[in-house]
C-alpha cells in the first residue's frame, strides 16, 4: 500500500508539473499577437535609418548594458554612403532626439574603470553604490608610488550638455575625513591627483564625469537634460524633445521592442534594406539586444515577412531543436554531393524532395525528386525565373491531366475541344471530350468524341505527343474513315498555340509551355503510366539534360535530402529581407504535411512563412500546412509503387 501510494503521489506531481510548466513559460512569453499589424503601411524613405526603443536591455558587451525605457533617433554610418554595420559598432553613431536610460552601478564602475586604466590615470574605481539619496564611490588614489583607499560621497548634478559632476559631501582617504580640511585650507582636490583621462576630470573639488567620452562604441550624439538617482542604479534623461515623442504604434505597441526604418542595414548576415523592421521579444521585463552578438540573437528568432517588404523578428524564441538541427546538417551534406555530381549548375542550386506545385491554373505537379540551377537569388521571384532542370520526376494525376488540358491547354478563344475527362490506362491514355469540328471551314455542333492512344516523347524532347489510336463520336469508330478518305483530324479540328498543336493526328504539347508562371529549361527523357496507387493512377515524367550514367547516382543520393525544397545561392532574397551567401530550406509544418506551394499566391504565400536563421549562411523556410485532411499528403518512399526504383531512373 504505502508504495502505490508513493506512486500515486509521483504522478500527481508530475502531472501537476505538466500542468503547470506551460503556463509558466507562457507567462513569459511574449502574448500571441502578429505585431505585423501595428507596422505602418507608408513610410518615408531616408538615408538614415530611425530607431526607436521601448523596454529593452542593449549589450555593447557582456558585462555593459543598458536599460533603455525609451529612445527616439537615427542611425549614421561613420563613412558616408557606407551601410551601417550593427556589428562593428565603432563603423555608426546614434543621434539620439529623446531617451531615457538606466546604467547599473555595476556598469557604471565597468565604464569608468575602464577608461582610467585605458588612461593610466592615478585614480582607480572599485564600486560605485547608488540610493535615492546619494551616490558613494570607493577606490584607490596613487600617491608618492602607492595606492591609498579613499571614498566619496555625493549627488551627482548636470554640468551641461555633456558632463554630470560629483561635488563630495564627504571625502575619506586611508579612512580620515579631508573634505572639510580641503575646504578650509582652499586646496583643491584636483591639485593633489594630475588626471589625464578624457572622460574622468577633476575640476576644484568636483569629480566630473564626461559621459560621451566614457560611453563605448557605438558613438552617442545627445544632450545631456536630467540625472535621477535609484536604488543601485543612475537614470540618465537625453535629448530636447519633451514631452517624448510618439513611438511608431502610438497607444497599442508591443511592451518591449526595436523598431527601426530607412537608411540600410546589416547584422548577422541579414541586410534591411529600409523596410520597417520590428524586434520583440518577451511579454515582461526588459528585451535583452546583444549588440556584441547579434548572430546569438537572430539565431534564437523567427522571421516574419509582410509583402510590402515589413518585417517582424520574434526574438527568445530559441534555438532549432536537436532534430531540426540534425536535418540542416544532413540537408547540407547532400547538397554539397550534389554540386560535386554536376558540373552544369549555375549561381543558384535548386533541390526537390517531395513537394507539390500548384500552377496559376491550379494544375497540381507531384515534383518527387527534382535537381535545377538557375540564376535567380529571390525566393519571391524563383517561380518566373527561368530554372534549367538537370534531373527530374514529376507526376500529373488524372485531376492534374484534367485541370492541364481544359484550363491551360484547350482554355483559348475559338478552341474547338472542351470538357476535357482524363482516364489513365495502360498503355494508353483515354480522353472524353466535346468537340467542335469544321468541314470547309463552316464549324459544326459540339459532338462528344472519345480519343485512345500512347503518350510519347517527341524527337526533340521538347513535346508530350499524344496520337490517337482509336476516335470515336457517338461510339462510332471514326478514324478508319478519316484515314479512308486520306484526311488527318487537323483537316477538322485547327489547334496551334503556343503550349500545344494539332499535326496531322498527333497533339503536340510544349510541357515548358504549358505551365506558367514556371519556365523549366530541359528535356523530356521519359513518360510511363502508373496504375496503383493510393492517390490513383497517374502519369510519371522524367526530365533532364545530365547524361544517363549520372541520373541513379543523383536520385540515391537526393533520397539523403529532407523533404521539401532546398536551395544554395550566392545571395538569398524574400521580399523585405536580404542575406549573403546562403543554403535555405522550405518545408511545410508540421512535416508531416507534404510541402506545397501555391504559384498563384506568389510572392504573398511568403507573407505566411516563418523564417528561421538558426546560424550564419542558413536560412530555415517553414511553410504554413495547407490544412487537416489535405489533398497534398505526404507519401512515404514506398508509395506510387515502383516509381522510386533507381532502375527506372535511367529510362
Amino acid at each position: 500500500m504505502k508504495r502505490q501510494a508513493r506512486l500515486l503521489a509521483t504522478l500527481a506531481f508530475a502531472a501537476f508539473t505538466l500542468y503547470m510548466a506551460p503556463n509558466a513559460w507562457a507567462d513569459t512569453l511574449e502574448k500571441v499577437q502578429d505585431w505585423r499589424i501595428s507596422l505602418p503601411n507608408t513610410w518615408q524613405p531616408s538615408e538614415q535609418a530611425l530607431v526607436q526603443v521601448r523596454n529593452s536591455r542593449l549589450a555593447l558587451a557582456n558585462n555593459i548594458r543598458f536599460d533603455i525605457q525609451s529612445l527616439h533617433g537615427t542611425l549614421a554610418a561613420a563613412q558616408p554612403n557606407t551601410p551601417v554595420s550593427l556589428e562593428n559598432l565603432a563603423a555608426y553613431e546614434v543621434n539620439v532626439d529623446h531617451a531615457h536610460l538606466r546604467i547599473a552601478d555595476s556598469v557604471l564602475q565597468a565604464l569608468v574603470q575602464a577608461e582610467l586604466q585605458a588612461s593610466e590615470a592615478p585614480l582607480r574605481i572599485k564600486q560605485v553604490t547608488t540610493q535615492t539619496d546619494g551616490m558613494l564611490i570607493t577606490g584607490d588614489i596613487k600617491r608618492l608610488g602607492f595606492w591609498i583607499p579613499f571614498t566619496m560621497e555625493g549627488t551627482p548634478a548636470v554640468a551641461n550638455a555633456g558632463e554630470i559632476t560629483l561635488t563630495p559631501r564627504t571625502l575619506k582617504v586611508a579612512g580620515v575625513p579631508l573634505y572639510k580640511a580641503l575646504l578650509a585650507t582652499n586646496i583643491q582636490l584636483q591639485s593633489l591627483i594630475d588626471m589625464k583621462s578624457k572622460a574622468v576630470a577633476l575640476q576644484g573639488q568636483a569629480m566630473v564625469l564626461r559621459l560621451d567620452q566614457v560611453l563605448p562604441a557605438p558613438k552617442l550624439s545627445f544632450e545631456l537634460n536630467a540625472v535621477q538617482l535609484g536604488q543601485g542604479e543612475v537614470t540618465v534623461l537625453l535629448g530636447q524633445a519633451n514631452p517624448a515623442p510618439p513611438f511608431y504604434c502610438k497607444a497599442d505597441c508591443p511592451a518591449n521592442f526595436v523598431y527601426t526604418h530607412g537608411g540600410e542595414l546589416r547584422a548577422a548576415g541579414m541586410v534591411l534594406a529600409g523596410q520597417p523592421t520590428l524586434v520583440t521579444g518577451i511579454s515582461n521585463g526588459s528585451l535583452p539586444i546583444a549588440l556584441h552578438d547579434l548572430n546569438s540573437l537572430i539565431s534564437t528568432s523567427t522571421v516574419q515577412l509582410r509583402t510590402d517588404g515589413a518585417l517582424w523578428i520574434s526574438a527568445q524564441e530559441g534555438l532549432l531543436n536537436p532534430a531540426e538541427t540534425a536535418l540542416l546538417n544532413t540537408g547540407e551534406a547532400a547538397i554539397a554531393q550534389l554540386e560535386g555530381l554536376n558540373s552544369a549548375q549555375e549561381a543558384v542550386t535548386l533541390a526537390v524532395h517531395h513537394a507539390t506545385l500548384l500552377s496559376r491554373e491550379g494544375i497540381e505537379l507531384r515534383v518527387e525528386k527534382l535537381l535545377a540551377s538557375t540564376q535567380s537569388t529571390d525566393l519571391g521571384q524563383l517561380p518566373t525565373a527561368k530554372q534549367t532542370v538537370h534531373v527530374g520526376e514529376i507526376s500529373l494525376s488524372e485531376a492534374a491531366m484534367n485541370t492541364l488540358m481544359n484550363k491551360a491547354l484547350f482554355n483559348f478563344e475559338g478552341s474547338p475541344i472542351r470538357q476535357v475527362n482524363t482516364t489513365i490506362g495502360e498503355p494508353h491514355l483515354q480522353l472524353s471530350l466535346q468537340v467542335k469540328p469544321e468541314i470547309f471551314g463552316i464549324p459544326l455542333f459540339w459532338l462528344p468524341a472519345k480519343l485512345s492512344g500512347p503518350l510519347l516523347i517527341s524527337s526533340d524532347k521538347q513535346h508530350l505527343e499524344f496520337t490517337p489510336a482509336e476516335v470515336r463520336l457517338f461510339g462510332l469508330s471514326m478514324l478508319p474513315l478519316i484515314d479512308y478518305a486520306g484526311l488527318k483530324l487537323s483537316s477538322f479540328i485547327k489547334i496551334d498555340e503556343t503550349a500545344v498543336k494539332l499535326q496531322d493526328n498527333t497533339i503536340r504539347i510544349a510541357l515548358g509551355s504549358a505551365l506558367p508562371p514556371l519556365q523549366l529549361s530541359t528535356e523530356l527523357r521519359a513518360v510511363k503510366t502508373v496504375l496503383r496507387s493510393p492517390l490513383g493512377p497517374y502519369l510519371q515524367v522524367h526530365v533532364g539534360t545530365l547524361p544517363a550514367e549520372k541520373i541513379g547516382e543523383i536520385y540515391n543520393t537526393m533520397e539523403l535530402l529532407p523533404l521539401g525544397l532546398w536551395m544554395k545561392t550566392p545571395e538569398f532574397t524574400a521580399l523585405g529581407m536580404r542575406t549573403g551567401p546562403t543554403l535555405g530550406h522550405v518545408y511545410n509544418d508540421p512535416r508531416k504535411e507534404r510541402l506545397v506551394i501555391d504559384l498563384a499566391q506568389y510572392p504573398d504565400l511568403l507573407a505566411n512563412a516563418t523564417l528561421r536563421l538558426p546560424r550564419s549562411e542558413r536560412v530555415w523556410v517553414s511553410m504554413p500546412s495547407p490544412g487537416n485532411g489535405s489533398q497534398y499528403p505526404i507519401q512515404g518512399h514506398r508509395h506510387e509503387d515502383e516509381a522510386h526504383q533507381v532502375p527506372h531512373h535511367h529510362q
